[in-house]
């Protein structure tokens, strides 16, 4: 919808007119005025305490921004993130020598299961000489089943 024109305003007022009459039309036309003004001044009051709250909360973001990054600041200076000792608790020069051997030399029981042959079903087998015990059966599972191989070397 635009603006108003002077033939619409010509029609607003001959209907006024008409309505209301000569003698209440000045009446009618100040309360709309008064009416008028306190709206703008009503709006003008939001808007202008509007922007100082948006300025009093923005103050009191860029202070809180200040107070965090100096807090950040001063915890790394004090931070240290050099650790007096290794992953097994030892501690400067008691630190004994960490060995480099292979897996399967520092601990020989450790074997994978695609190298036991049903392993999480059976008590112990014996693979590259080192008897190894498997884990029980879990509770509510169904075991694999048993090749005649198997069970002639648990015999």
């Amino acid at each position: 919808m635009g603006t108003l024109g002077v033939p619409e305003m010509m029609v607003i007022f001959l209907l006024a007119l008409v309505l209301f009459g000569p003698k209440k039309l000045p009446e009618l036309g100040r309360t709309l005025g008064k009416a008028l003004t306190e709206f703008r001044r009503a709006s003008t009051e939001l808007k202008s305490s509007f922007e100082r709250e948006m300025q009093t909360l923005e103050r009191e973001t860029e202070s809180l921004k200040e107070a965090t990054h100096s807090t950040v600041n001063e915890i790394a200076k004090h931070a240290d993130f050099s650790y007096p000792y290794d992953e097994n608790g030892h501690t400067g020069s008691d630190t004994p020598a960490v060995s480099h051997d292979s897996p399967a030399t520092t601990n020989p029981s450790t074997v994978g299961a695609s190298e036991i042959s049903s392993a999480e079903s059976h008590g112990t087998t014996e693979t590259a000489g080192v008897a190894v015990a498997a884990l029980p059966p879990v509770e509510d599972t169904v075991p694999r089943s048993e090749t005649t191989e198997t069970v002639q070397k648990q015999s």
